[in-house]
């Protein structure tokens, strides 16, 4: 039986379903922003772990001929240190190593109860030795990172609105002392096609923007089209079956455990209905394997590779690969954690996808000459409004000397010295 179950899930979790039910326990974030429901995944999560335990204590009740309320006290602290104990063995780099982690784990666990058991020790001390036996466990991987980390030191984006934002207004803790109005009175237009680029200093509600855009905030007042349909209403993952978006933190979009080539099959289902078919199949391996080759960073040999593994360039540039054409790409800040250089490949990479696709982007970026040199169009934003606009000729002549003054002429606050230091 033991078998079979585990057959099972391997299977399940192989599947469209199942990946994406891995990839919410992974990260939720980047779960939301490819259009799956994260809370029925949780669910889903919880059901069937409810379903094994179910199968567990009827197979235990049919083996003891007997059944006892409390058999099941402190199994979920024993549950625990079984499968960190069979992590230990097993690395969780693949669906098979982690289900056998937990097996095990669990039988390991039990030989070495079994093995204090038949030295003749007090049932009090043996409560003792299993207590150890856990904060041991819980310990290891601590002790392993630790190990780790000595020895590598020793080793030494046609023409017509896509977006409209109507008099977007958006306050922050509400009749308190900390009241704040981060989005006032925002109307935006942004044309099929449009790359604008969105500066301002911190606190000036770029980033709310983008949160209130895609959906992880609900605007106080005020509409949101997306080509021609109204979205005020709909919740994140449902905004993200059109909206892409790329966030200042590499961690935030990609699911780091799961494989480059699970992580572009969660986002080539972007939209579409999870099922238990087979998640990844032979066809689709070719097509990841084309366009990875199209950033040029070799990872298209490398896609059985756990995505938490690459460096944070690589999982930005990822990131944007898995973005399968959406009507509109947020990009915000996302070279920000950056070096220099490899920020400036990821900038290549960003340009290079949203001219062959057309995309309608948005871009916030701290770097000014950035600012200038990508994109159609420039947005200014101070204090939660709307500034200005720059974009034709204005924009075409336009410097970072130029902008820095215009800013400093129109805005109440002033533009920090890292947007100044990064032309």
């Amino acid at each position: 039986m033991l078998i079979i179950a585990a057959v099972l899930l391997f299977w399940f979790l192989k599947t469209q379903a199942g990946m994406s039910l891995r990839a919410t326990g992974d990260n939720e974030y980047m779960v939301r922003a490819s259009s799956i429901n994260s809370d029925r995944m949780k669910i889903m999560g919880f059901a069937i772990a409810n379903a094994l335990v179910s199968l567990s204590g009827a197979m235990y009740a049919q083996y003891s001929s007997a059944g006892d309320s409390n058999s099941g006290t402190g199994m979920l602290v024993v549950g625990l240190a079984s499968i960190i104990i069979g992590e230990i063995f097993f690395s969780k780099h693949s669906i098979l190593c982690g289900i056998l982690a937990a097996i095990f784990g669990a039988v390991a666990y039990r030989f070495v109860l079994a093995f204090a058991m038949n030295l003749g020790m007090d049932s009090n001390y043996t409560k003792l030795f299993s207590a150890c036996i856990v904060a041991l466990a819980i310990s290891l991987p601590a002790i392993k990172k630790y190990i780790t980390k000595a020895y590598k030191h020793a080793v030494t984006n046609r023409r017509f609105k896509m977006l409209k934002l109507e008099n977007i207004n958006i306050t922050f803790n509400k009749n308190t002392a900390n009241e704040r109005k981060a989005l006032q009175h925002i109307d935006l237009d942004v044309a099929d096609g449009d790359f604008v680029t969105v500066i301002g200093s911190n606190g000036a509600g770029k980033s709310t923007l983008m949160n209130v855009i895609s959906g992880s905030y609900e605007a106080d007042t005020g509409k949101i089209f997306l080509d021609g349909k109204n979205i005020t209403h709909l919740k994140e993952h449902q905004r993200a079956r059109t909206i892409g978006r790329l966030f200042q933190d590499p961690l935030r979009g990609t699911a780091p455990n799961m494989t480059i080539e699970e992580n572009l099959g969660l986002a080539y289902s972007r939209g579409k209905r999870r099922s238990l078919t087979i998640g990844i199949r032979k066809k689709d391996v070719s097509v990841f394997r084309e366009r990875l080759k199209e950033l040029d960073l070799g990872l298209e040999d490398r896609m059985k590779m756990p995505v938490g593994l690459l460096s944070g360039g690589q999982r930005q540039a990822l990131t944007l690969a898995t973005i399968v054409t959406p009507k509109l790409l947020l990009l915000d800040e996302h070279t920000a954690a950056l070096d220099p250089k490899t920020a400036e490949k990821v900038m290549r990479i960003t340009e290079k996808i949203v001219k062959e696709n057309a995309l309608t982007t948005l871009m916030i970026t701290h770097n000014i000459s950035n600012a200038i040199e990508y994109g159609n169009k420039t947005i200014v934003m101070s204090q939660g409004k709307l500034l200005l606009t720059i974009e034709g000729e204005q924009r075409a002549n336009m410097t970072v000397e130029k902008l820095m003054k215009l800013y400093s002429d129109t805005a109440e606050d002033e533009l920090s010295d890292k947007m100044i230091l990064q032309e």
